[in-house]
């Protein structure tokens, strides 16, 4: 399990008695990678499955949605992630 500064709902730094909040943050990388579009984090370019592209498509397969998550999640050090084809109600475990 990674640890990292924790992020609230809206993405903002979390704090915690005058000092960042530390918190489990595999879950957290999950959703930000989920979240970003390719090219939103400068260092890394090539990070972000861009979810909301997927939601604009209505030809978008899932099969390619779930190995498009897949590679991204993949690329980030999690070898072997689980994700459902429910998509009303999509859950990742890492």
């Amino acid at each position: 399990m990674n640890k990292d500064i924790a992020l609230d709902e809206n993405f903002d730094l979390m704090t915690e008695n005058g000092d960042f909040a530390i918190i489990q943050s595999d879950q957290q990388h999950v959703n930000c990678i989920f979240l970003a579009h390719p090219g939103e984090y400068k260092q890394f370019p090539l990070v972000g499955f861009g979810a909301s592209k997927y939601l604009k498509k209505s030809t978008a397969s899932k099969q390619k949605f779930v190995r498009d998550l897949t590679l991204q999640l993949q690329m980030d050090g999690y070898a072997n992630p689980e994700i459902s084809n429910d998509f009303n109600n999509l859950i990742i475990k890492v």
